[in-house]
């Protein structure tokens, strides 16, 4: 045979990744499309094979369990809500005049809260009723679960830099003596891990913001509030997230 025309050559590894990249894509659209319609206890793998077009033996190349769909949603859910959150962060941070951390995190609780009205089902996925007899892999879940809390710290951080500690104003005093010991080291621990230098007490001031922030959106999309506060609930939340920013940037 010649030269000028070899045979056909296996397809390249490159091309192989790129086809798989483009699966695992469309298996997490889809996914996300059962989740809207059914919710998290009715994921099906072998939907997610008939939407593919694909035998049900050879989903199980990509996704191997109903569990490992779940992770990989929730991954997903994760990661886009923290890029929803840190652009917005980033454009706030940007913008003339208006760029300390108290309009930082008007910023985060405002796009954070907008994503989770946009997506009530993938909010309920990440912190809603957890999904009978599933157990979220940490070494999987815990870099993109955690991008949002490292934003609220930073940007606690920056407002212990630029004004004293959060709190102060109360009497508690720089060291946060009214923190059980346990607490505050804790609190070391993962701002350590984090890699951000900021006081336990200033740390504790932004876990408070975060959680209570989370909660509030909770009881905005899951309707805890009645029906009558349906019509006035986003107007609810935004005035919440204006006051949980007394936390970490009063006025």
């Amino acid at each position: 045979m010649s030269a000028d025309h070899p045979p056909h050559s296996a397809p390249r590894p490159g091309s192989r990744v790129a086809a798989r990249e483009r699966t695992m894509a469309r298996i997490i659209e889809l996914g996300n499309a059962q989740l809207r319609e059914h919710g998290a206890a009715e994921l099906s793998v072998r939907e997610i094979a008939r939407g593919l077009g694909m035998v049900s033996s050879a989903i199980y190349r990509y996704v191997t369990s109903r569990d490992e769909l779940l992770t990989l949603l929730i991954v997903d859910a994760f990661e886009d809500l923290a890029g929803t959150v840190e652009n917005a962060v980033e454009q706030a941070a940007g913008e003339e005049r208006a760029g300390g951390p108290r309009a930082r995190f008007l910023a985060l609780g405002d796009a954070m809260s907008a994503w989770a009205i946009a997506h009530p089902e993938r909010w309920t996925l990440l912190y809603g009723t957890p999904v009978r007899g599933y157990a979220a892999p940490a070494e999987r879940t815990n870099d993109a679960g955690t991008r949002v809390i490292r934003a609220v710290l930073a940007i606690a951080a920056d407002a212990h830099a630029q004004g004293g500690p959060p709190g102060a104003e109360t009497g508690r005093g720089a060291a946060g003596a009214d923190l059980p010991p346990g607490v505050t080291a804790l609190l070391e621990d993962h701002v350590d891990e984090f890699g951000i230098a900021t006081p336990a007490h200033a740390a504790f001031e932004a876990l408070t913001a975060w959680s209570s922030l989370v909660g509030a959106i909770s009881v905005h999309v899951f309707g805890q509030l009645g029906p009558d506060a349906v019509a006035v609930g986003e107007q609810i939340l935004a005035a919440q997230v204006r006051r949980l920013a007394d936390l970490i940037a009063p006025r």
